[in-house]
């Protein structure tokens, strides 16, 4: 083989092993930094009919509603209850009104949860895997209501009451 055949293939190796730890280096910058819940830049570029279709929570819903979720981790992990009232987001981070834990294809602020008028809605915040309603993948806020299934990743929230 040539030896400056030879000379490309270690220059290109040492380029892989920089981007590789480039990468490894930008993830944990990622993980690292403290998780506030924030709009996403998908978000923000939305156009105008959907930003018309996403309203923001309304205040005339009754005083005390709640809203009451089954949560079933993926792989069997015992299921447990969760709250929300008002406003609440779902996710990894610990910051969420529901944290679910280390599911690896959910987001670490997923989705948002809210009251509007008398009842609640769900709504993506520009998940990379989506947020489902009762198997139906929502692109906008979607109403919910008592025995509907919202799937986060592969963690299951089953509405309750």
């Amino acid at each position: 083989m040539p030896l400056g055949l030879l000379d490309l293939f270690k220059y290109l190796l040492i380029a892989l092993i920089w981007l590789f730890f480039l990468r490894v280096i930008r993830a944990v910058w990622v993980e690292a930094k403290p998780s506030t819940p924030k709009v996403p830049a998908r978000s923000r570029r939305r156009s105008k009919e959907t930003a018309v279709a996403s309203p923001p929570p309304q205040t005339a819903a009754p005083v005390g509603a709640v809203l009451r979720l089954r949560v079933t981790p993926p792989a069997g992990g015992a299921s447990h209850n969760a709250e929300i009232r008002a406003q609440g987001t779902v996710g990894r981070s610990s910051a969420c009104a529901v944290p679910i834990g280390e599911d690896e294809f959910a987001s670490s602020v997923h989705a948002r949860i809210f009251q509007n008028g008398s009842g609640f809605m769900v709504e993506d915040l520009g998940s990379t895997n989506g947020t489902s309603l009762n198997g139906t993948r929502i692109a906008r806020p979607t109403a919910v209501s008592k025995g509907d299934r919202i799937v986060v990743g592969r963690t299951v929230l089953e509405v309750i009451s």
